[in-house]
């Protein structure tokens, strides 16, 4: 057995309790390790007088993570391969997954996520940050990690889930700091866990992009506890300009190489930067001025940093949307699973987006 040590971000033993075979979807897994990394832990980072974690040694300070191996699934006998400290539990890896232009984007790197963690707070909205304290937090399609973060931050032990490639990637480096994220490359659709196991769900900029929304919902669903929350982000529908625009700029782009489309992001970028954030600046805080610059593109991405509104145009362009939501259908679906305390609030600032939650039974 090979040992190394480092900073984290390798599969946990501790997770173990929460997978479920997707191929069966009943049997546990085992694992079988070919290579450990050692982690610095510390024993207040845990729940007082609670089981001692697998993989976990309070005396010595160390977990146990696996970096290569195999999970096997003690009920159907499948087999998933644990790759760079993450565990691949696709059951198609033939499907053709585009890349993202956040693959670039470290957390670690900018100078101020203010912007990044006051938009996953009202995401989040009504919850605030000490209801993920000690919980169990659920990310689909958790792209390049910044929810991931945010919620292991305020101090819940979170999973996420994605089926790219790239994502899984960035996840695990803007997260490796954290004790408590677990990163799995997996079909938000045959989620690989646990009935009622975690007590928080979130699926943000995610659903108008897949062919099945209301079956990862469904998953979703199935995996949160009751008394858990669900919240959603998508788009709402789109008319007039906004989707002529939409529609010519994804014409003119389907066929791009990765670093044509990159190029020709950054260029959009810097005729935003130009053309709507610098306006909007200037004239925000003007009465009249403020009720014409608040209908500027992109406008409320003016405090970003300039990679990330370059990575967001990429993937916007490179990800076609499958649909548009309306906030009915959003409330049909909770009101219909049985949930409680259900909201759909409707924002609009560049286009119309709804943000949906509601607490399961």
């Amino acid at each position: 057995m090979c040992y190394v040590f480092q900073v984290g971000g390798d599969m946990k033993y501790r997770l173990l309790k929460h997978l479920l075979c997707p191929a069966c979807q009943k049997g546990a897994f085992t694992v079988e390790s070919h290579k450990e990394t050692i982690r610095k832990v510390w024993g207040s980072s845990f729940v007082p007088n609670a089981p001692l974690p697998e993989g976990v040694s309070f005396a010595d300070g160390q977990e146990i993570e696996v970096e290569e191996g195999i999970l096997h699934c003690g009920d159907c006998q499948s087999t998933f391969p644990i790759q760079e400290g993450i565990p691949r539990l696709m059951l198609d890896d033939t499907v053709e997954i585009q890349t993202s232009a956040h693959r670039y984007t470290k957390l670690d790197a900018l100078q101020d996520l203010q912007p990044l963690s006051e938009n996953f707070d009202e995401l989040q909205h009504p919850l605030k940050k000490e209801d993920f304290l000690g919980r169990t937090v659920l990310d689909v399609g958790c792209g390049y990690g910044r929810h991931t973060f945010f919620a292991a931050r305020y101090g819940a032990e979170v999973i996420a889930v994605d089926h790219s490639e790239d994502a899984v990637k960035m996840t695990q480096e803007n997260t490796k700091n954290f004790q408590h994220v677990h990163v799995i490359q997996a079909d938000a659709s045959r989620l690989p866990l646990k009935e009622a196991t975690v007590d928080r769900v979130y699926s943000f900029g995610v659903l108008h992009h897949v062919d099945n929304p209301f079956d990862i919902m469904t998953e979703s669903h199935r995996v949160l506890a009751s008394g858990g929350t669900f919240h959603v982000w998508v788009y709402g529908p789109r008319q007039g300009a906004t989707l002529l625009v939409n529609n010519a700029l994804r014409g003119m782009t389907t066929h791009m190489s990765h670093q044509q489309l990159l190029d020709f992001s950054r260029w959009i970028a810097r005729l935003v930067r130009v053309g709507s954030h610098t306006p909007y600046l200037a004239f925000r805080h003007v009465p009249v001025g403020h009720s014409i610059v608040s209908h500027l593109p992109l406008h409320d991405h003016h405090r970003w940093p300039f990679d990330i509104v370059v990575a967001d145009i990429y993937d916007r362009l490179r990800f076609p949307v499958t649909r548009w939501f309306k906030g009915e259908e959003l409330q049909s679906w909770f009101i219909e699973q049985g949930y409680l305390d259900c909201h759909v609030r409707r924002i609009v600032r560049n286009n119309e987006t709804f943000a949906a939650m509601g607490v399961k039974r």
